[in-house]
């Protein structure tokens, strides 16, 4: 599949035609205004150039798809960002009179660590001389 769509770009932008001004949009002629014309030709500069000002958007056209598909591709976008978005608001868990907030549930889980492992002591010198040892 990837060769014989390979071969069709290359069949239509690898032609004689390149060296004059063709268009480079694939089926571009049934759409106003959209259009990418090859430049004559001229130094590497130019050529960057000539593609900086004259391809300043992307559009499906550029692709040979139809220009409803950047509609779909835009409302996944959409629909991503927003679903992010809500999932970064803040939340509570009790619908009651006190409501906990994340930060609270994290500031209640850290203090039953506190509580569970607050008393035990680890000798930070012994546990790097047994690491060095160890190599």
């Amino acid at each position: 599949f990837d060769r014989l769509l390979a071969n069709e770009y290359l069949n239509f932008f690898m032609k004689d035609d390149l060296l004059d001004e063709t268009e480079m949009y694939p089926f571009a002629e049934d759409e106003k205004g959209l259009s990418f014309m090859s430049p004559a030709p001229t130094s590497f500069e130019k050529y960057i150039d000539h593609i900086d000002k004259n391809m300043s958007v992307d559009t499906p056209i550029a692709f040979g798809l139809h220009p409803n598909a950047e509609i779909e591709f835009r409302t996944q976008q959409s629909n991503n960002i927003f679903n992010t978005l809500k999932e970064l608001q803040p939340r509570g868990i009790f619908n009651t009179e006190g409501v906990a907030t994340p930060q609270n549930v994290a500031d209640a889980k850290s203090h039953d660590l506190l509580d569970k492992f607050g008393d035990k002591y680890f000798d930070v010198e012994e546990l790097v001389r047994n690491l060095d040892e160890m190599g």
